[in-house]
C-alpha cells in the first residue's frame, strides 16, 4: 500500500532542525508543528516523492549503515506513526 502526504504538510529545515508544518486545513488533522530527526526527515522526503517501500529501503541502505531488516522495521513504524498523527494518508483512503 502506498501513502501520500496530506495536502498542506511541509518539511522545513530551520537552523539545522527538521520540522513538519501543517498549514491551513492540514492543521485540523495534525499538529501544527512537529520536530523530527535526520533519519525521519530522510524517510519523509522519500514518501513525499511517492516512492514505494522497496525503493525507500534501497535508498536508505545507501544512506545509512544499518541492516535492511532494521531499516524496514523503522520505516513501517514511522508510517504507522505518521498515519495515526494525521500527516500521511494511506492511498486507499486518499480519495475519501
Amino acid at each position: 500500500m502506498g501513502y501520500r502526504v496530506r495536502d498542506g504538510v511541509v518539511l522545513k529545515c530551520i537552523c539545522g532542525e527538521y520540522l513538519l508544518f501543517a498549514i491551513g486545513e492540514a492543521a485540523e488533522h495534525c499538529l501544527y508543528v512537529r520536530q523530527i530527526n535526520d533519519s525521519f526527515a530522510f524517510f519523509w522526503q522519500q514518501i513525499a516523492e511517492g516512492l514505494e517501500e522497496d525503493a525507500v529501503i534501497s535508498r536508505a541502505k545507501e544512506e545509512f549503515d544499518a541492516p535492511e531488516e532494521l531499516l524496514r522495521a523503522d520505516y513501517r513504524k514511522l508510517l504507522r506513526e505518521l498515519v495515526s498523527m494525521g500527516y500521511l494518508i494511506p492511498e486507499k483512503d486518499a480519495e475519501a
